[in-house]
């Protein structure tokens, strides 16, 4: 871990040979280690060895209650939005699910020129509409747009503010973006629409918190910035403009009502993780005249995460659990945190998908290894990654 001493030392002592050091990397990835790695699966009601169970898949982890309000899919403004913009059109005969979403951030990214002196503060439609006219606009427009975008194509998006640190700069350069959940990955992935940009690291794309550990911990040196649907690695200059690196995620904070676009979050306050980095050092930010403590400490409004888990709370993710009801059957009963859910899908071995009425269902195992594989669909048929269960039951 580097200390603040250590970060001066690298970045304002030697900050051109500490970027040329950066290894960029783009190498081909396909499932994740978590995703590969069977986990015991108890089944309640039995004897502990009357079963031998696992499951494979991403994890559930629930929001609790540092996230809240859940955009709404059956708002007019998102048949609106939909419907005005043609968004239909944007993703047209895209199969892959993480392209579509960077189909999507592309075409946010290019309805308009930057302009980092625009004062305007519309809504979505209003910011489009000025767009039309020529009107350039910045990173808090991307934001807004690209998070009523994705939700009107049935996916999850969170806002987020980030800066970097004012000891390097000598000022905060503050840059706000979105984080959005990737079935494909069964992650958070951080999407920057104002530069049609994100970050990977040996080719999975990262959430936002994962570029602010990195940073953190040794710049991100392992870290490649990529820009387009073509995920074309491209240079990241940090130092010349930092809200498009990733000296940029030095501070990172979450806006914890996720319901921007189709209605007003309630509550207040930002949520931050609460690392032993984030309670080491302090975050200022541009001031009237100079540097002052962000606005957060005074008016205690730092929803403070001690649990990473919490933060990278799982979209569409099914968590199962098996009861025991007879020798041979069990009640499969699933959970999830799914925006909108429209039906549980389940398929047994290798045979086609089924949607099921409610959130429990009866499995009768047959003889040998019996495979059952469970994920989420929307409102929009946006369906959630997959979890497999197996389950053998053993000779009595």
């Amino acid at each position: 871990m580097l200390d603040q001493a250590s970060f001066d030392q690298e970045v304002i002592v030697s900050p051109v040979a500490l970027l040329k050091a950066t290894p960029w990397l783009a190498l081909a990835v396909s499932l994740s280690a978590r995703e590969l790695e069977s986990r015991p699966l108890r089944v309640q009601g039995a004897e502990p060895d009357a079963f031998e169970a696992t499951i494979r898949g991403p994890q559930f982890h629930p929001p609790h209650t540092a996230f809240h309000n859940f955009e709404e899919f059956s708002s007019p403004r998102i048949r609106q939005l939909r419907k005005e913009y043609g968004l239909d059109n944007v993703v047209a005969a895209e199969p892959d699910e993480f392209r579509r979403m960077l189909k999507l951030r592309h075409w946010v990214h290019t309805r308009w020129p930057i302009d980092n002196e625009q004062k305007f503060s519309g809504d979505v439609f209003e910011i489009l509409e000025k767009a039309k006219a020529g009107y350039g606009f910045y990173c808090t427009h991307s934001m807004r747009v690209q998070h009523a975008v994705m939700t009107a194509m049935g996916f999850v998006a969170r806002d987020l503010g980030v800066d970097s640190d004012h000891l390097v700069f000598g000022r905060s350069n503050h840059h706000g973006m979105n984080e959005v959940w990737s079935n494909k990955y069964a992650k958070w992935v951080l999407f920057d629409a104002k530069y049609d940009i994100h970050y990977e690291r040996d080719g999975v794309p990262l959430s936002v918190l994962e570029v602010h550990q990195a940073v953190r911990s040794d710049l991100g040196k392992a870290i490649v910035k990529v820009q387009g649907p073509e995920r074309r690695e491209v240079p990241m200059k940090g130092l010349e403009y930092p809200t498009s690196s990733v000296l940029s995620y030095w501070w990172v904070s979450y806006t914890p009502g996720l319901r921007t676009f189709t209605g007003k979050s309630e509550g207040s306050g930002i949520v931050v993780f609460d690392s032993d980095d984030f309670r080491r050092t302090r975050w200022f930010r541009d001031g009237p005249d100079d540097l002052r403590e962000h606005w957060a400490y005074g008016a205690n409004a730092f929803i403070r995460v001690q649990d990473r888990d919490e933060i990278n709370w799982t979209v569409g993710v099914p968590d199962v659990e098996l009861r025991r009801v007879a020798r041979s059957e069990l009640d499969v009963v699933l959970t999830s945190v799914t925006p909108n859910l429209e039906t549980y899908r389940v398929r047994m071995g290798d045979g086609s998908w089924q949607n099921i009425p409610g959130n429990q269902w009866r499995w009768r195992l047959g003889m040998g290894e019996n495979t059952l594989a469970v994920r989420t669909r929307n409102q929009f048929g946006v369906e959630g990654p997959v979890v497999t269960a197996r389950v053998k039951q053993r000779a009595r």
